[in-house]
């Protein structure tokens, strides 16, 4: 069975739905006005369709940003290609706010072979999973030798959690 990198929703994801639908409203507020004098419409539809325009693309860009990220979340987790880093703390995340809760972010951290300490964060939990841990080693998928890319298999170390 494939497994999918779970990337949860977050602010960049927000950003991108909201911009999009308004871009799309703004675009159709363009095409069919309701204004019934011929200048008016034109500076209302290259006013409308502008913005519209620019508030489409701009979402568009940020939705390309979550999928380019979930493809190459999964091409690492298919990869293979993992170290074993420890799980140094558990924060909440106050910088970001979603449906009334900040998310929980869990910090690991790698020392490579010259002593170099690297720090790794998952991805958005909306639960305290400090208690939940079955491991304190967790699975971080990288690219080779570049740890920029990484995806930290926190999923790995959890039990399944489902909420009601």
């Amino acid at each position: 069975m494939e497994r999918k990198a779970k990337i949860g929703i977050d602010v960049l994801l927000i950003l991108g739905i909201v911009f999009t639908g308004f871009g799309l409203f703004f675009i159709l507020g363009a095409v069919f006005p309701f204004a019934l004098n011929i200048e008016e419409t034109v500076i209302f539809k290259l006013t409308f369709g502008g913005v519209g325009l620019i508030f489409f693309a701009l979402g568009l860009v940020f939705l390309a940003i979550k999928v380019r990220q979930k493809q190459r979340n999964n091409r690492l987790l298919q990869s293979g290609n993992y170290i074993m880093a420890e799980i140094a703390e558990t924060k909440i995340n106050y910088n970001v706010m979603i449906n009334g809760r900040f998310p929980y972010v869990v910090e690991c951290q790698y020392r490579d072979m010259a002593g170099n300490i690297h720090i790794f964060r998952s991805r958005y939990l909306y639960f305290n999973p400090e208690a939940l841990f079955q491991d304190r080693m967790v699975k971080v998928y990288v690219e080779g030798d570049n740890y920029k890319h990484y995806y930290v298999d926190i999923d790995g170390v959890l039990p399944r959690v489902i909420r009601h």
